[in-house]
């Protein structure tokens, strides 16, 4: 796996233990903060791609064969790696590109990956990436206790040293975010 991929999600595990402790206006969700996610379980009904039960994620994706532990991303050339919550569901991603894309593919791609009803919650660029927040029901009603709010983050990072918007090369969506965290940057 690509360095920069390790620490984006050695990074999303250490969000997760900072953010659990911030108090959110909405009920309280269960986060434990992601895990490596087991192979070999079964498809459930359900979403099959983020929020989707593990089983039901390998199902619908294929493996990189330049990378043991990611899947192809299958719109463009590059890999995800995923992490799950403690029942087995995809709670986090990291996409990398294989070569820079703009922003607006870059949010395609994020796009394609949520469920059709997540609506924006909001978009703010920092000075070393740009943030956005979904919200969707379906996504809270499959990962329950995990995100019982359907709300997900997606974090655009470049290479360069402040956030370039037509050339992303990490996209990073998870639950680990509350409301208004994107006041913190990145």
């Amino acid at each position: 796996m690509p360095r920069r991929c390790l620490i984006a999600l050695a990074c999303l595990g250490m969000l997760a233990c900072s953010v659990a402790d911030r108090p959110t206006a909405a009920a309280a969700t269960q986060q434990t903060g992601p895990v490596a996610c087991p192979d070999g379980k079964p498809d459930r009904a359900g979403l099959s791609n983020f929020g989707a039960y593990i089983g039901t994620w390998e199902t619908a994706h294929r493996r990189d064969p330049q990378a043991s532990d990611a899947y192809a991303i299958g719109t463009l050339p590059g890999h995800v790696t995923v992490r799950c919550s403690a029942h087995d569901f995809v709670i986090a991603e990291a996409i990398s590109p294989r070569n820079h894309v703009p922003a607006g593919l870059a949010l395609r791609v994020a796009l394609s990956d949520l469920p059709d009803d997540a609506v924006k919650v909001y978009e703010h660029v920092h000075t070393k990436c740009s943030t956005l927040q979904y919200q969707s029901k379906k996504l809270a009603q499959q990962l329950g206790p995990d995100d019982n709010d359907g709300r997900a983050a997606i974090v655009f990072e470049s290479q360069a040293p402040s956030y370039n918007a037509a050339a992303v090369n990490l996209i990073l969506i998870d639950v680990l975010d509350s409301l208004g965290a994107d006041a913190k940057g990145c």
